[in-house]
């Protein structure tokens, strides 16, 4: 019973993962349908995907990091289910929060050097030069992985292809909240009309503040995710001091049901613990 119970779970667990991150997807893909006012049907309908999507994220590596753990312990280490199954949890948990921040790293990257290619286009317009050639003058100072972005959209523009569809397409490359503003901006410019690069620089000074306030963010979280990681070693060094101090009591208590039950929900609360701590320091703005 208590091994169909933590299957269960485990199970839930990764297909609420997946729904979240299907729901996520198919919200942005809506959102840049209904943006995408110009260019063909088939420009609205399948945007261009000549170029790979940034920040590269591998959803897969965490389900996979915690089946692999959690068949290893119980097969090889020859561990209880229940304690086999919570670790894999566990560790599936620790490389899902991996890869979460290390798209985050990327994400702070790419806005970065959004901010400064807005900075230098606003110069160029104003000092007369058209969207393209704008284009071009931020491609000079910016690297990867801005560059390759920003050289299709002048690529498409300058081979005859609607601007509107070009910068609309570039949101959906890099589904990120400052690229949604900055593609936006243009979209709408291209619509109404008016001084691009009062535009743009109202849309730079956004970006800005959005990257100053991610940074706030980030540094005061810092010291909560150190005291998680503190409490989760002292558990563990607690665990092996006890079985050092008197090992055959410690291994008694782990060999019977009981003891199995409350290792497996402690390991299992630790996982859970997790991905509160992450979710109550995630900023959305």
């Amino acid at each position: 019973m208590t091994e169909a119970v933590f299957a269960v779970l485990f199970v839930a667990t990764g297909l609420y993962a997946w729904e979240g991150y299907r729901l996520r997807r198919r919200t942005v893909e809506r959102l840049a349908v209904i943006l995408a006012t110009g260019g063909s049907d088939e420009s609205r309908a399948a945007p261009r995907k000549t170029i790979q999507s940034f920040p590269v994220r591998h959803r897969y590596a965490a389900p996979i990091v915690g089946i692999a753990v959690a068949v290893f312990l119980s097969l090889v280490v020859r561990l209880p289910f229940e304690v086999s199954a919570a670790a894999g949890a566990l560790f599936g948990v620790m490389a899902h929060l991996a890869e979460e921040y290390r798209g985050e790293q990327q994400a702070a990257l790419i806005e970065t050097q959004l901010a400064t290619a807005i900075y230098l286009m606003v110069g160029s317009l104003r000092a007369g030069a058209s969207l393209l050639s704008a284009f071009e003058s931020a491609l000079e100072e910016v690297g990867p992985p801005l560059r390759p972005y920003f050289q299709e959209v002048a690529g498409r523009i300058r081979l005859g292809d609607d601007p509107r569809a070009a910068v609309s397409d570039l949101q959906v490359h890099v589904p990120l909240e400052t690229f949604r503003l900055f593609a936006t901006s243009l979209a709408i410019h291209w619509e109404v009309g008016g001084s691009l690069a009062t535009t743009l620089s109202t849309v730079g000074r956004t970006v800005r503040d959005r990257i100053e306030l991610a940074r706030r963010v980030r540094a005061q979280s810092v010291e909560a995710h150190a005291s998680v990681g503190v409490v989760l070693l002292i558990t563990y060094v607690l665990g092996f001091l006890m079985w050092r101090t008197n090992p055959d009591r410690l291994n008694v208590f782990l060999g019977s049901s009981i003891g199995t039950m409350v290792v497996g929900a402690v390991i299992a609360m630790q996982a859970v613990g997790l991905i509160w701590m992450s979710r109550l320091n995630k900023t959305a703005f």
